[in-house]
């Protein structure tokens, strides 16, 4: 009796489903909250070093160490222990969630990877400014000179794996999500724009478009050889499957025309050949995303796709 009301009541299978989306939920919302934090910090030291160095008075080099020390220290304040922790510990669970298909994984991971690579920047700051306060004080200060760089160091190597693996996490995930072996480039073309993003593999191009924009048919999906890929979205992932239907010189002339407006280049050797088009198209966006003061470092810490 007892067994049956509570099957009635949905107290059986209904119960474990909601214990899995509430899973889902609390990372999500964990995930979220180590972003918020980390951003802020990052966002905080940024806007205090530029204040400081408004503030600042008297030359920089070599008369004005001291000042440079405190500029310096107030860029690189998040590029510590607590920031490399908080950027790892949102790597880790934006690896969980691709790992586990959570759309919403995909999308934060670029995220990671900006919060990691601007804490690696501030923790060089803030290296440079502590050797120049050491290279002030009597030279009985070495150990703590060591200390702190070493430290410094740390930080900046543990950063910038938190990169690498973010990003090299990727290409795992774009192994199991080619289809029938396709060997290809594959070019995202957005029907009203006319706008085109490259992928350097149909699992990578599954990986990193939205399910929204798949649903909405938003865009048209070439192969390098133009042919057309039919895409659809499956348990939350898209799919990419090859047609019937190729258009080459439609793909060539839409890329041509993209690169043009954008100030893409490409070798004048090979304007005619799609594949040409797949690097710089693919860097352009991965660029995109750094704020153009950070860019260098972008290009610094954009992975081989």
């Amino acid at each position: 009796m007892h067994e049956r009301d509570a099957s009635a009541c949905g107290y059986g299978a209904p119960m474990t489903e909601g214990v899995g989306f509430g899973e889902s939920r609390f990372v999500r919302s964990l995930c979220l909250l180590l972003l918020a934090a980390a951003g802020v910090r990052l966002t905080a030291s940024v806007v205090a070093g530029f204040v400081e160095w408004h503030h600042s008075t008297g030359p920089i080099f070599p008369a004005g160490r001291a000042r440079a020390f405190d500029v310096l220290t107030t860029f690189g304040a998040a590029g510590d222990g607590t920031g490399v922790l908080l950027a790892l510990a949102a790597a880790a669970v934006i690896l969980w969630l691709s790992w586990r298909g959570d759309p919403i994984g995909e999308s934060l991971r670029a995220w990671v990877i900006w919060v990691c690579g601007v804490t690696a920047a501030l923790a060089v700051a803030e290296g440079v400014g502590v050797g120049l306060l050491f290279s002030l004080q009597p030279s009985d200060q070495v150990a703590r000179f060591i200390q702190a760089e070493g430290f410094a160091l740390a930080y900046v190597i543990a950063a910038v794996g938190g990169v690498m693996l973010t990003g090299r996490f990727g290409l795992l995930l774009d192994e199991q999500r080619v289809p029938d072996n396709i060997d290809a480039f594959v070019f995202a073309v957005d029907r009203k724009s006319g706008d085109v993003r490259a992928f350097l593999s149909v699992g990578e191009a599954s990986r990193r478009m939205h399910v929204y924009s798949v649903e909405e048919d938003e865009f048209t999906f070439y192969t390098d050889e133009g042919v057309v890929l039919d895409a659809s979205v499956d348990a939350d992932r898209i799919m990419l499957r090859p047609t019937d239907d190729e258009q080459a010189a439609e793909l060539l002339e839409r890329l041509k025309d993209f690169a043009n407006r954008r100030g893409i280049r490409v070798d004048p050797e090979d304007v005619d050949d799609p594949t040409a088009y797949a690097v710089p198209i693919n860097r352009w966006h991965s660029l995109e995303m750094w704020p153009p003061w950070m860019r260098p470092i972008g290009m610094l810490f954009r992975r081989s796709r």
